[in-house]
């Protein structure tokens, strides 16, 4: 259920394996494992001026910028999106940027001077959609894409009324990536399952998997912290 990125586990449930690096980019949650079908999950991590190059294939992919900022080149022949994507330096200072690119469609990140930290997340999609590259806390239209994308901050007191909670699609699956500003801070949830109800201790860098038959009951938190959600939108 849980995954760090820095590789350890919590929690006993079928777990993957992190892969390794491949050009700044670390595979964390791939459909079969964590109890996920659907959903992939990675960080890029680039240094200053770095690039990073890949294609979509049979999947629509979410860039969301959570630091840093880079020059995004989307796309070739009629479907091309170039811009800039990444507007704060942190989680925790400013609204995300997200860019949505469709199925077999190449993509290039070309760092700033601070380099840039993306969580890449991707669904499988042949929709004929356009390449989009929003602005900080712009959105996209309801049918323009099939990931739904969130962020909630948890304030750190000792009970949370989590936004997050809300927007979930009870019956579908979720990743969320969760931070602290404090690292040694931790938020505590209650999941339940089919027959029973799961208590589950979160840390700065864990990556939380939610399968379809998951619900998240309760929330509480001790420190400041942030929460990345992805869903399937369909």
């Amino acid at each position: 259920m849980i995954k760090n990125f820095q590789g350890s586990y919590h929690d006993t449930y079928p777990q993957g394996k992190i892969k390794k690096p491949t050009e700044g980019y670390t595979e964390i949650v791939t459909p079969g494992e964590m109890g996920i079908t659907k959903l992939h999950f990675g960080i890029l991590n680039l240094t200053p001026e770095a690039t990073f190059f890949d294609h979509s294939d049979d999947t629509e992919v979410a860039l969301i910028a959570l630091g840093g900022h880079c020059t995004l080149l989307v796309g070739h022949n009629g479907n091309k999106a170039n811009g800039i994507l990444g507007e704060r330096p942190d989680v925790f200072h400013g609204e995300v940027c997200v860019a949505h690119i469709p199925h077999h469609t190449t993509y290039e990140v070309l760092a700033g001077e601070a380099g840039i930290e993306v969580a890449v997340c991707k669904v499988s999609s042949y929709a004929e959609s356009a390449a989009l590259i929003l602005e900080a806390g712009e959105t996209a239209d309801e049918g323009e894409t099939h990931l739904r994308i969130w962020e909630n901050t948890l304030s750190g007191s000792a009970d949370v009324n989590a936004r997050g909670m809300h927007m979930m699609h009870r019956g579908k699956e979720a990743i969320c990536l969760h931070r602290f500003r404090d690292m040694d801070g931790v938020a505590t949830l209650d999941v339940t399952r089919t027959v029973e109800t799961v208590r589950v201790r979160l840390h700065h860098n864990d990556i939380l998997a939610i399968p379809e038959q998951d619900n998240i009951v309760s929330l509480t938190s001790e420190g400041v912290g942030y929460q990345l959600w992805v869903q399937p939108d369909f």
